[in-house]
C-alpha cells in the first residue's frame, strides 16, 4: 500500500491535476473541496501529507492549518497558492506548512517537494 495524500483544494481542475501526477509517482490520494471537509476526512483517515489549497470557500487553507496544529497534528503539509504576492504563502510557512508551491503547479517541482516531504 503508498503513501496517502489529502488534496484540499476547491478547484477540480486542480484537484484531477493532482490526483493524476500523485498516482503516477505511487501515492494514494484523497481529496476534499475545503477546508473543513480536509479536516472531516482527517477524523477517519491517516495521511503521510497534505497538499493544501490557501484561498477556498467555507474554510480557507490558512484556517484549517491552524487547527491541525492546535490539535498537535503533525503531518507534513504543502501549501498551495496562485498569489503572486506570496504574502499568502509566507503567512502558511509561518502557520506550520513544512513547504509551498505556486499555482500553476509544475509537475517537476511538484514531484520533487511531494517525494521529498511525504516518503
Amino acid at each position: 500500500m503508498g503513501k496517502r495524500i489529502l488534496v484540499v483544494d476547491d478547484q477540480e481542475t486542480i484537484i484531477l491535476f493532482l490526483r493524476d501526477r500523485l498516482e503516477k509517482l505511487g501515492f494514494e490520494v484523497t481529496t476534499a473541496s475545503n477546508g473543513l471537509q480536509g479536516l472531516e476526512v482527517l477524523k477517519t483517515e491517516s495521511v503521510n501529507g497534505i497538499l493544501l489549497d490557501l484561498e477556498m470557500p467555507i474554510m480557507d487553507g490558512l484556517t484549517m492549518l491552524n487547527q491541525l496544529r492546535q490539535r498537535s497534528a503533525t503531518v507534513p503539509v504543502i501549501v498551495m497558492s496562485a498569489d503572486p504576492t506570496r504574502s499568502t504563502m509566507i503567512k502558511g510557512i509561518e502557520g506550520g506548512a513544512k513547504d509551498y508551491l505556486f499555482k500553476p503547479i509544475s509537475d517537476y517541482i511538484l514531484k520533487h517537494k511531494c517525494l521529498r516531504l511525504f516518503t
